[in-house]
């Protein structure tokens, strides 16, 4: 029970840019070019005690283009992250969290123009409060150093707060 582990495979077929996640780059790699792609993950978590858990996640993409003038080109798309969590922190139902990892980034590309060359790192603190058995309000800050894995970006900070209602 203290341990969970996960494998992730997914293929995917993209003709237009919908995913919104990590760079320019790594959810465009073909500017524009339909796409397939194979993904493989590795998740784990392990609950050190019942009031501190660490995980993470590693995440591998294998993109090709499948149309346009850059039709056959190959690109590889990588990501990570180490959590650390917190149950119970100051009261039952509370939870505090820390990520930090890199958001998909294209490390290589047969277009040279299209591979991300610096890395930028997300950076993310929260802290659930458990209002009741069905309100918990949850306040965090996200830190993204250099954007877009362009280190001329200034570092972006966002505030976050969440309410959720469970019925």
């Amino acid at each position: 029970e203290a341990i969970n582990l996960g494998l992730t495979y997914v293929h995917s077929y993209n003709a237009l840019n919908l995913i919104e996640i990590g760079s320019t780059y790594s959810n465009d790699p073909f500017d524009g070019a339909a796409t397939t792609a194979d993904s493989y993950g590795v998740e784990a978590n392990f609950r050190v005690s019942p009031k501190f858990t660490i995980g993470g996640w590693v995440g591998y993409t294998e993109a090709n283009a499948e149309s346009g003038p850059n039709e056959g080109a190959d690109a590889s798309i990588f990501n990570y992250a180490l959590t650390l969590a917190f149950p119970d922190l100051g009261k039952e139902g509370n939870l505090a969290g820390f990520v930090i990892g890199q958001p998909p980034k294209v490390t290589t590309n047969d277009i040279d123009s299209r591979e991300d060359n610096d890395t930028s790192l997300h950076l993310e603190a929260f802290y659930r409060y458990q209002l009741s058995d069905n309100i918990s309000i949850t306040p965090g800050l996200v830190v993204l150093t250099n954007p877009e894995h362009n280190d001329d970006n200034d570092t972006v900070y966002l505030g976050t707060i969440r309410t959720t209602f469970s019925f």
